[in-house]
């Protein structure tokens, strides 16, 4: 029979991902959901310290800042309906006043950098090339937070640009954190707000400085998300409703392909076994006090503790003690 779709090879990371090792991602959306795939694999991962940012230069200046360990401009501190907030960070970062964003900020880059330093691999997501500047500062922002539209200026950026953003990163990575692994990727999310075609020239160049990367550093490995939802896939039964974010069909075959690349079998193998738990975790029993549904929690709790001690199931395992103690009290 006639195979109706475009599978295609992905290379496999040289660096393979573990649970020895600690993991940050940043960026677009699909950074958080990659990061959020990994958490509930029991990775040690940061993600997303900082919201959802979709631009590379600001990803770029967040990274080189947490690096560097300099706080963000003060310039671009602002207050809308009694909370503060910045442009260089999504809106889940905001406080009731200046200073408490202030520790918030603070704390996302230390946690950034304590990661980083721990981390064997960076994995960042890319959403757009189109950017906006804040005209009173001249400045590139990450969110523009409901600041009127008049403030700013949409620019698309060019190549020379990004790179020069990444030199700046780059160097003082290869001072703090010289054998961590970068994971480049393009997020599959299209940006139709630009516009369809528009939307295809911001995707081109961010895949075009993502390939010279890679070309150009030996640490720089490309993961083709983009091409797996665009090229395989290719079809809106693998969109949600507003067609333009990938579905939980979409994230699981994405995330299928991504254990490939990046896990070794051992791994692979062991991040199945976790999956299993957490299924029967999420179970919801028609009878939550019965001896019956005791002895299913029993026999998790067994099957939880012969995985490797280094996995956090501690807050598991004590939702199950309690559950335990209802039904034997």
């Amino acid at each position: 029979m006639r195979s109706f779709r475009t599978e295609f090879t992905i290379d496999p990371c040289p660096e393979k991902v573990g649970h020895s090792g600690s993991l940050l991602t940043i960026g677009s959306c699909f950074s958080e959901a990659i990061g959020e795939k990994l958490l509930q694999s029991k990775f040690d991962v940061l993600a997303n310290p900082f919201g959802v940012i979709y631009n590379p230069i600001s990803i770029l200046e967040l990274l080189e800042c947490s690096l560097r360990e300099t706080p963000l401009a003060e310039k671009h501190y602002l207050q809308s309906h009694a909370r503060f907030y910045h442009f260089q960070a999504h809106s889940r970062l905001s406080g009731a006043s200046r200073e408490e964003l202030q520790v918030l900020l603070e704390k996302a880059q230390q946690d950034t950098l304590r990661h980083l330093q721990a981390s064997s691999h960076l994995f960042i997501t890319f959403g757009t090339a189109f950017v906006f500047r804040h005209v009173p500062s001249n400045a590139l922002v990450a969110n523009c937070h409901k600041v009127p539209q008049k403030q700013f200026k949409k620019e698309l950026l060019t190549l020379e640009q990004m790179r020069v953003a990444f030199d700046r990163f780059y160097k003082i990575l290869r001072q703090v954190c010289p054998k961590v692994q970068l994971v480049f990727t393009v997020s599959p999310v299209r940006h139709i707000r630009d516009g369809i075609t528009a939307n295809q020239v911001s995707k081109s160049l961010l895949r075009l400085f993502c390939e010279q990367l890679a070309r150009d550093y030996s640490n720089v490995f490309y993961f083709p998300a983009y091409e797996i939802m665009m090229d395989d896939l290719r079809d809106y039964r693998f969109y949600k409703d507003d067609l333009i974010h990938p579905n939980s069909m979409a994230e699981a075959y994405i995330w299928e392909k991504f254990q490939d690349c990046f896990f070794d079998r051992s791994t692979q193998n062991l991040v199945k076994e976790i999956e299993q738990i957490q299924r029967s975790l999420s179970h919801r029993p028609f009878e939550p006090i019965s001896q019956q549904h005791g002895v299913f929690l029993r026999k998790l709790a067994h099957q939880i503790q012969q995985l490797p001690q280094r996995l956090d199931f501690s807050s598991e395992l004590a939702a199950i003690t309690d559950q335990l103690n209802q039904i034997e009290n």
